[in-house]
């Protein structure tokens, strides 16, 4: 700021050197020569006051250059703060409004004043309340294993029943092997069932007593125990005939066996078959594969029919709940974000404003030292001016019959002189 002014009022003092003092040196000879000022003079010579004139127009000039750069600087202040304070302070408070607005919405919406959360969270103290009940009258743990994987093992279970019922199987569908396996496998299915409610029913043995009563329960395990062995024992004796037809190098054909004999002929023939060491190795296979469902189904149940519902029910809603959250924690967290990084844009520019308000005022404080300066600057070379016009006149008078102005001592009040203030 200082550069500028200076150049558009001083350039003649702020260029100037001792050699621009020749001019007034020749003049106070000149002047010298001619004895003038004379001896009883006591004020400045005209070319002494035309020097101090110049001066004094070139401090009015530089100071009302200083006024309108003053000026202007209070109107950059000025503006810049209004910027400040209703652009970006104002436009943040609307922001930070517009955040807790938004997220009091989220809240009333999805949050923990939604009637959704209210539902979901009465919901969870429902069936935490159910489980606490059944809980703290059995005054036990769950007593469940391998829940995760105890489907995949029943699965497993009928796929080793498939190669054991193949062998019977095939003794009506030697042509059909394709037929023969869906067979074996139906067989599997069937008797992994009942050995997995045969399992349940041993465990949840007062369940059961309790719901078909006594003779129900017994004619129960009896229904599924009869069903299950008669149907072992036929594919073992099934197993047994077709291996002894073709010891004796006989030729079965299902079309004629059933023509002569009927169904019930046919069963009967084979319920009628003694086993052997083919007959009782399949029945031996089938009995433990089927005792092993059955093992598995009664330590994956709790005794108790509605424990493990309320408990995986209870798990199931403080899950829901927890995803509820979660996912009204993401939505809060994403919306905040948002409104975070707009308010974060408006805190820098903010910075940014503030530091040229700080970098203003900081130039319109340098002003005054600036003046003061340049003011001392003219005021030394006016100085050097008329000293040297005074030189050059003594020279011119041979120091002899010298003004009583000459000197240090008439300068002193050159400041008041060039300066209004």
């Amino acid at each position: 700021m200082k550069g500028i002014v200076a150049r558009s009022t001083l350039t003649r003092y702020l260029s100037f050197s001792e050699k621009d003092t020749k001019p007034d040196r020749l003049k106070g000879r000149n002047d010298g020569q001619k004895g003038f000022p004379p001896a009883s003079a006591d004020e400045y010579s005209p070319h002494e006051l035309e020097r101090i004139s110049q001066a004094r127009a070139a401090v009015t000039n530089y100071d009302r250059n200083l006024h309108d750069i003053r000026e202007q600087l209070d109107l950059d202040l000025a503006s810049t703060e209004q910027e400040l304070n209703e652009g970006y302070l104002g436009q943040k408070e609307t922001l930070i409004r517009s955040k807790e607005s938004a997220l009091e919405s989220l809240r009333q919406e999805s949050g923990a004043n939604s009637e959704a959360y209210r539902q979901i969270h009465n919901e969870q103290e429902e069936k935490k309340e159910n489980f606490r009940r059944v809980e703290l009258r059995l005054n036990r743990p769950l007593q469940i294993h391998f829940a995760r994987v105890y489907l995949i093992l029943l699965f497993v279970l009928a796929i080793l029943e498939v190669p054991i019922n193949k062998l019977a199987v095939e003794f009506f569908f030697q042509e059909s092997p394709f037929l023969a396996l869906i067979l074996a496998l139906t067989i599997g299915v069937v008797l992994i069932t009942l050995a997995h409610f045969l399992g349940l029913m041993l465990r949840q043995v007062s369940h059961y007593r309790e719901r078909l009563g006594i003779k129900g329960y017994v004619a129960g395990l009896f229904f599924i125990i009869l069903t299950a062995g008669s149907l072992i024992y036929l594919i073992s004796a099934l197993r047994q005939q077709y291996v002894d037809f073709i010891a004796q190098e006989q030729q079965q054909d299902l079309a004629a066996m059933l023509l002569s004999d009927g169904v019930g002929g046919l069963l009967g023939q084979t319920i009628q078959t003694e086993l052997g060491v083919a007959g009782l190795t399949l029945l031996v296979l089938n009995v433990s594969v089927f005792f092993l469902g059955m093992m598995f189904s009664f330590l994956r149940h709790d005794p108790h029919p509605d424990y493990e519902r309320l408990y995986f029910e209870r798990n199931h809603a403080i899950s829901k709940l927890v995803k509820f959250r979660n996912q009204f924690e993401q939505q809060a967290t994403k919306l905040q974000s948002e409104f975070d990084e707009k308010i974060s844009y408006l805190d820098k520019k903010a910075i940014a404003l503030e530091n040229e308000i700080r970098e203003l005022m900081s130039r319109r404080s340098a002003l005054d030292s600036e003046r003061e300066h340049d003011v001392s600057m003219i005021i030394d070379v006016l100085r050097q001016q008329i000293l040297a016009y005074q030189s050059g006149n003594v020279d011119g008078r041979n120091g002899e019959n010298l003004p009583a102005y000459f000197g240090e001592q008439g300068l002193a009040g050159l400041k008041g002189r060039i300066c209004a203030t």
